[in-house]
């Protein structure tokens, strides 16, 4: 789909600024100065040509009671599609790749409060006939918010979610009829007029209400927003590298804020090392519109941090990639 710079500005509006109101797509219309049924005949285009994955609410699965990590397992080389199998099988993965590396298959996992998160892990490990595994949640989160600036306006306006959006474990309390309300906030939304009436429905409250409701899990950061996902590849943006660094550990820190400034890093993670097997204490997550300019990101990052060792994990293939559905 060729893009114009409608479009272009819609995608931005759809992932930093989405309007909480009753008739959002009336807004962005008037904010473009277009109707709200060209909005909306150009969301539903985008949608068929697969530029937009979804648009709902982004929940925060920590601030919401789920618990979630980063696993590697290593597999011999003819059991992968195996592995692959068993692990996508899980439902509480939701993505997993192949990639370049000795440690060769890579997941997220996120389960429930009441889950024993270790203990799945070490089960998905014997079940999938894995040699060896890494287990790497987040020590320190600098940065997660993917955002594709598809006009190249650096004054785009985005909030990304840090560390200190981290709510306590005492902190955490959801009650049953929150809990619905993210059953229905994490469904892709309907795109007519009136997105959110349906779902105040079925919750049996004013579409005013659910619309403070989404306010108020944004300032209690439960919900980091609520905003369209992308195709990135569709998006222009093909290059996505999961890279790893060895920082000194006085200056990782320091570091994983030089690494949270660059708006091509996405993701910024501290996760712990395995003295003797893996010793990389910084995940960075990589968007670019080539492999090329994606390795150039990389030696700025190096060059700006001082750090020597670093690797790009390439993603060889990708065996599963959807949203995590919480409370289902």
């Amino acid at each position: 789909m060729e893009l114009d710079l409608t479009d272009k500005k819609i995608l931005n509006i759809l992932q930093t600024d989405f309007p909480i109101s009753e008739r959002p797509f009336e807004t962005i219309g008037s904010r473009l100065n277009i109707s709200e049924s060209e909005v909306i005949g150009r969301i539903i285009a985008l949608k068929q040509n697969k530029v937009i994955r979804q648009i709902s609410a982004i929940f925060d699965s920590h601030n919401i009671g789920y618990k979630s990590t980063l696993v590697s397992f290593k597999v011999p080389e003819i059991a992968v599609d195996f592995a692959a199998d068993v692990i996508s099988g899980h439902k509480g993965v939701s993505h997993n790749y192949l990639r370049d590396n000795l440690f060769n298959i890579w997941f997220t996992i996120t389960l429930p409060p009441e889950a024993d998160l270790e203990e799945e892990i070490k089960l998905l490990a014997k079940s999938s006939q894995a040699d060896d595994f890494l287990i790497l949640p987040t020590l320190k989160l600098f940065k997660i918010g993917v955002n594709f600036d598809m006009t190249g306006d650096d004054n785009l306006p985005f909030n990304f979610f840090s560390h200190d959006d981290f709510k306590k474990d005492s902190e955490i309390s959801i009650n049953d009829f929150e809990r619905d309300c993210i059953r229905e906030l994490q469904k892709d939304l309907d795109i007519i007029p009136e997105p959110f009436k349906d779902s105040s429905s079925r919750l049996g409250i004013s579409e005013g209400e659910l619309l403070n409701i989404i306010s108020q899990f944004i300032d209690e950061k439960k919900m980091r927003r609520f905003a369209c996902v992308l195709y990135h590849q569709k998006a222009g943006f093909s290059c996505n590298i999961m890279s790893i660094w060895k920082s000194k550990e006085e200056e990782i820190e320091k570091n994983g804020k030089l690494m949270s400034d660059i708006k091509e890093v996405s993701h910024c993670y501290q996760r712990p090392v395995y003295p003797g097997k893996w010793e990389y204490n910084i995940f960075t997550m990589i968007h670019a519109r080539s492999e090329e300019e994606a390795y150039s990101i990389m030696k700025m990052v190096a060059d700006i941090t001082g750090i020597k060792d670093y690797k790009a994990l390439k993603s060889i293939k990708e065996f599963k990639k959807v949203r995590v559905k919480y409370y289902i």
